[in-house]
């Protein structure tokens, strides 16, 4: 029996039983879409890795106040750096930048009737240098204006929107705590920071008027950030700076710090470390439902040849050998496999969509495709290998004998 005529047949009977065929296909079908979305979410969720690495900057090093385990910025509160320290680790050879600045969390901020909360900055002029980050529109926070204490902002875009929707902002005054200030300016749009806040809901304002008039922190810095001239500098500048900062601060060699240094390098490992768990399971569902898929074929597929005991006995009859019997059916698993992962894979894109305008990191190439071909043959291969053989091995006389 030649290969078109043992796909001829094959079709025939897909078609023929067409319930069985439409249980078989739904069960790949919900397998596959499940992978396809989980594959979709991975690449989405690897890109938004490397883009929150990016936003922190493969040559930067940032300096908190306050040791322990902290993942997000260091406030007034607990600002411990001095201008000593600053002056110092921008002493250090291979450092090209040091950039001081407060900071508040979830400050309130009004315009008008309408309200909202910001992480408030202040910084200095170099603050745009450092993270790469300037106004988009309007203008900068500058020189002058931390030396003459200006009540000037540069506001960020979500901050933006929430208080004035699409009006333009600059040249209007808001209120920050209960200090009004001009916005000069809109930041440019950098989108989740390395811990997967809104780095947009930002307000930046001089840092000299942030310590002196609306956070009342004077002495202290909350946060510094480095930046050298090579990434490849990063190790040796991270322990000098914490070789500094343990002889400012006075600690001995039994004291632990009462700072925190983070490097690239820990941002990536922070990152991976709270998305691997989650692809990992995941990746569990995404293997588990094609493998039920799988599962139900192999018992439809079981029944069918139950059915069929009179067909193949007679094809077993006028000449057909076992491995055209294995090869037929095999070809069935495999068609009904191929159908479904073709619209597995389409309804898995569909579904992708939906969560991409729900905010999900969505990645849309060309490897679901791969997956869902590998995936289908495997199933029908495999869960379909089984109903073949017992296809095969059935006895032609016995077979036709059956009604």
């Amino acid at each position: 029996m030649k290969i078109f005529r043992i796909t001829s047949v094959s079709l025939g009977a897909v078609v023929k039983h067409k319930v069985r065929t439409l249980l078989i296909v739904l069960a790949i079908v919900v397998g596959i879409a499940t992978l396809t979305v989980i594959v979709a979410l991975t690449q989405g969720a690897n890109k938004t890795i490397l883009q929150r690495i990016n936003n922190f900057g493969p040559d930067a090093i940032m300096i908190h106040s306050g040791g322990g385990q902290m993942r997000g910025p260091s406030t007034v509160s607990e600002a411990n750096l001095t201008k000593k320290d600053i002056a110092d680790i921008e002493n250090i050879d291979g450092v090209r930048l040091v950039s001081p600045f407060q900071v508040s969390l979830d400050m309130p901020v009004k315009y008008g009737n309408k309200f909202t909360t910001s992480w408030v900055f202040g910084v200095e002029q170099n603050w745009q240098e450092t993270w790469r980050r300037g106004a988009l529109k309007g203008d900068f926070i500058s020189d002058s204006d931390n030396e003459q204490l200006s009540k000037v902002c540069v506001i960020g875009q979500t901050a933006a929107r929430d208080l004035f929707g699409d009006v333009n902002p600059i040249g209007e005054d808001i209120m920050i705590e209960n200090v009004s200030f001009k916005i000069v300016g809109i930041l440019k749009k950098a989108g989740q920071s390395p811990i997967g806040t809104d780095f947009d809901n930002l307000i930046l304002i001089p840092f000299t008027t942030a310590s002196r008039r609306l956070m009342n922190q004077s002495l202290y810095i909350s946060m510094a950030r480095t930046v050298v001239y090579r990434s490849s500098q990063i190790k040796n500048v991270t322990k000098k700076i914490r070789e500094i900062l343990r002889e400012n601060h006075h600690l001995s060699v039994t004291e632990e710090d009462d700072f925190k240094i983070t490097s690239p390098e820990e941002i990536t490992k922070m990152i991976k470390s709270t998305s691997e768990t989650l692809a990992l399971f995941l990746w569990l569902v995404g293997i588990i439902s094609p493998l039920v898929g799988g599962i139900v074929l192999m018992n439809i597929m079981l029944m069918a040849v139950s059915e069929r005991k009179r067909e193949i006995g007679l094809r077993r009859a006028v000449g057909a050998k076992k491995k055209h019997i294995i090869f037929q059916f095999l070809a069935e698993s495999l068609m009904l496999t191929f159908t479904g992962g073709l619209f597995g894979v389409v309804i898995g894109f569909a579904v992708s969509f939906i969560f991409s305008f729900f905010g999900k990191p969505i990645s849309i190439s060309w490897q679901p495709f791969a997956v869902a071909f590998i995936f289908s043959s495997l199933i029908g291969l495999i869960f379909g290998i089984y109903p073949a053989r017992k296809a095969a091995s059935l006895d032609p006389a016995s077979a036709l004998s059956q009604k």
